[in-house]
């Protein structure tokens, strides 16, 4: 009889099987699978982007979508992975929400619910099919009971490949990057940092190593964030009750300006510019690759001038000199400038 270990984190699961050259494992687990999420009400689809790209693979990826959720399945060897994210929290990484980290964390309180309701209900499903093993690395970050902060981050050292047989866990190594926090000092396994929650409030915790450039913070018996150093300040902010949400506030201004121009409301949008831009001209950023404009905080593409992001000279010159074989800005009187030409 087959059998499978699911590893639950964050919000995706993984299906594993020890045999990777099980052809019956495509038709046996991953296509029921997928019929299993419609009988549930979600919409399963090509994955298009695959499809274009990598022909060859589109049969074993699907796109599922609920409400603001949406999913990937992939079937790839012996493993098949479903990860779920929303559409509703701001942007932080450029190529959209699929590829944030901390996904679970994001999401509206319904909305996580109802993913960790689907975890339980795959494993149900699975139950009924097969042999299966559980290890569910959110356990000890959202159930109360199931295991303190404490307890999991030490369970996670004793059965990490990279412990230090000396101090008993993972170490930062030599490499600054991993220890040097947001205000440039060194963080200390076991001591006070601070961060910004992503209601842009300061939260104080216990740093814990963790791996590479990421920590644990322990900010209470159940509460456990996974966090970068960058993302951590040693000393607490001068003032604790400002939020640091300045990605949240330039996204809805320059989507209220957006908004102004498009309704052709220009003294509102007028006004927008000012508080974003002061007296200087805005920028856009254009991708030749794409055929299209950065979006607001470098995170997405459009065709459309009007929703295009807007950027201080100094921000779109720094981004278009990173990339300029790929890159070029746009400025006021149809101004275009290329970095590819002016460096050759």
């Amino acid at each position: 009889m087959r059998s499978v270990k699911v590893n639950i984190n964050d919000s995706s699961v993984g299906i594993w099987q020890d045999c990777a050259d099980d052809p019956t494992f495509r038709s046996e687990i991953f296509q029921p699978l997928l019929r299993q999420l419609k009988r549930r009400g979600w919409q399963v689809s090509v994955d298009a982007d695959i499809k274009s790209r990598y022909p060859s693979l589109s049969k074993n990826n699907r796109i599922v979508t609920r409400g603001d959720l949406v999913g990937s399945v992939e079937l790839t060897g012996r493993v098949i992975k479903v990860e779920v994210w929303a559409t509703t929290w701001p942007i932080d990484n450029r190529n959209g929400p699929r590829y944030d980290f901390r996904k679970l964390s994001r999401m509206a309180y319904l909305d996580r619910l109802r993913v960790l309701l689907e975890h339980r209900r795959i494993v149900e499903w699975l139950r009924g099919r097969t042999d299966v093993t559980v290890k569910d690395l959110n356990a000890g970050r959202v159930c109360r009971g199931a295991s303190t902060a404490l307890k999991f981050i030490h369970d996670g050292y004793d059965e990490s490949w990279h412990r230090d047989k000396i101090a008993g866990r993972p170490l930062p190594g030599p490499y600054v990057r991993n220890f040097t926090s947001a205000d440039g000092l060194s963080i200390e396994h076991g001591s006070t940092v601070w961060f910004a929650h992503t209601d842009g409030r300061i939260h104080r915790g216990t740093a814990y190593y963790n791996l590479n450039n990421m920590w644990w913070v322990v900010c209470g018996p159940y509460v456990l964030r996974n966090l970068g150093a960058h993302e951590l300040f040693c000393n607490a902010p001068a003032n604790l009750r400002a939020k640091h949400n300045q990605r949240q506030r330039r996204l809805k201004l320059e989507a209220e300006l957006s908004s102004a121009v498009r309704r052709m409301d220009f003294v509102r949008a007028d006004q927008l510019k000012r508080i974003l831009f002061g007296n200087a001209a805005p920028w856009m950023i254009y991708a030749r690759d794409h055929n299209a404009y950065y979006r607001a905080n470098y995170s997405g593409y459009t065709t459309d001038t009007i929703s295009a992001g807007r950027y201080t000279r100094d921000e779109a010159e720094k981004e278009a000199r990173r990339v300029p074989h790929e890159l070029e800005i746009h400025g006021p009187d149809a101004e275009r400038i290329r970095f590819d030409r002016a460096a050759a």
